[in-house]
């Protein structure tokens, strides 16, 4: 039997997942890590991307993946594992037409405003990649590049 670690996954408004996992896969600042019981002690800031979640008893098949788009945050590895992120989305509740008219949005400001602050510019690169984490989960269910 494989060794398992319990996750959480928390937003601002709710528990988004909480569980026992084998192994979890995130997109950190320096690149995509896993992370799994046992692991040495860490805390990572999160990129904006997908979360990977393998359930105890789950093979690697990618259907047996749990993928979830995540807006950037950070991971406490210890004797568990805590996610803190601003949003979590599963691909079966993500809304295809808002996120293909928030990212055009964005991409529409940045090529129309003349003023561009510093701030707004990366506020609307923020959109863009959570729009894309989205669409990509959505669209394949995130299937990973092995």
């Amino acid at each position: 039997m494989s060794k398992t670690v319990r996750l959480e996954v928390i937003t601002p408004s709710k528990v988004f997942y909480r569980g026992r996992v084998e192994l979890v896969i995130v997109r950190t600042l320096e690149g995509d890590e896993g992370f799994m019981a046992g692991h040495s002690w860490a805390c990572k800031l999160l990129d904006i991307g997908e979360l990977w979640i393998q359930e105890e008893g789950k093979s690697q098949k990618d259907e047996d993946w749990k993928v979830a788009a995540i807006a950037g945050g950070f991971i406490d590895v210890r004797d568990s594992i805590i996610i803190y992120t601003d949003a979590a989305e599963w691909s079966d509740d993500i809304d295809m037409e808002r996120v293909l008219s928030e990212k055009a949005k964005a991409e529409d400001w940045l090529t129309t405003e003349t003023k561009h602050d510093p701030n707004e510019i990366a506020r609307a690169q923020i959109a863009i990649a959570k729009s894309i984490a989205r669409m990509h989960v959505a669209e394949g269910g995130g299937r990973r590049k092995r």
